[in-house]
């Protein structure tokens, strides 16, 4: 992630993928300096690089002491200086690498850093609302067992608090097919499960590298999840688009939770694809558009019965 630092006070800020710095009070990035254009210039990510741009400023932006013309967008590189309206307010560029989703809480300011392609709402410990990406790339918003298509720059009114979203649109670069990591969708998971059901182990089946997650409470909603799928497939009477689904509120009676607590297992559950070295992990679980359905993300399940 890109790394902003103030070279006065040392302060670092991470960049959300477009930031505008100025004095207004509705910059991303507030400079209260009178030197400094109520939105003075814009730092942008273009899906591989990065981009100063100054917004026709009275006293100027100047990257590595030379000024930028007004209106005009100059690539930046890792140590570059970028100067708004004087030498003395100036920022250096630590780290030029691709930018995270993030989310801006209004009041305090506080940035929320998406991980595994996961930014829950408003913490990780009470993911009310997640926001995350999903096979085409869109970023989608997940609350109260719907979905919808995210926007960058909007804001998100989560309990009595709001966040602003800024979310990367990033071009995906070109990769080696044999180095290509599996897709969650072609993923093999094999489910241990203890006579009484209360340890669940799942082993991960990717390519020729077996990885098991340790016991967790949440597997037993991955595994209900499986069963149901598991049951769809061996049936063999619907359709596989059709295979697996269940209404949230079936869900949350099997398991004996209600709706924030099953929001929460599935946060878990996706947390933990996520850290694996798995393309689209956050569909392990997926949601059905129109209706308050969810499925498990994957066909190739298998279930050691208990003995």
């Amino acid at each position: 992630m890109a790394i902003l630092v103030d070279t006065r006070s040392g302060q670092a800020f991470t960049l959300p993928a477009r930031c505008v710095l100025g004095r207004s009070s509705a910059c991303t990035l507030r400079v209260e300096d009178p030197r400094v254009s109520g939105e003075h210039a814009r730092i942008s990510w273009q899906g591989d690089r990065w981009e100063v741009r100054d917004f026709g400023s009275r006293n100027g932006t100047f990257l590595n002491d030379k000024r930028i013309e007004p209106s005009a967008s100059v690539v930046l590189a890792a140590a570059d200086r970028i100067a708004l309206g004087d030498v003395a307010v100036a920022f250096s560029l630590l780290d030029a690498s691709p930018p995270l989703a993030q989310a801006r809480q209004l009041v305090t300011g506080t940035i929320l850093l998406a991980r595994g392609g996961l930014l829950p709402l408003p913490s990780e410990d009470e993911p009310e609302v997640t926001v995350m990406q999903d096979a085409d790339g869109r970023w989608i918003v997940e609350a109260g067992g719907e979905a919808r298509v995210a926007l960058d720059g909007e804001v998100l009114k989560v309990g009595s608090e709001p966040f602003a979203l800024h979310l990367p649109a990033p071009i995906a670069p070109t990769v080696d097919a044999r180095d290509e990591p599996p897709d969650i969708r072609s993923v093999g998971l094999r489910f241990r499960v203890s006579l009484d059901e209360e340890r669940v182990e799942v082993g991960i089946e990717l390519g020729r590298t077996p990885h098991v997650l340790a016991p967790r409470a949440h597997h037993y909603t991955l595994l209900t999840l499986a069963r149901a799928r598991l049951r769809d497939e061996e049936e063999a009477k619907l359709p596989e688009p059709s295979r697996g689904w269940i209404a949230v509120d079936e869900l949350c009676r099997m398991l004996a939770i209600d709706e924030n607590k099953l929001n929460v297992e599935i946060y878990r559950v996706r947390q933990d694809f996520g850290s694996l070295a798995v393309q689209n992990a956050t569909a392990i679980v997926e949601r059905r558009k129109g209706v308050r359905q969810l499925r498990l993300g994957t066909a190739r399940v298998a279930i050691e019965r208990p003995s």
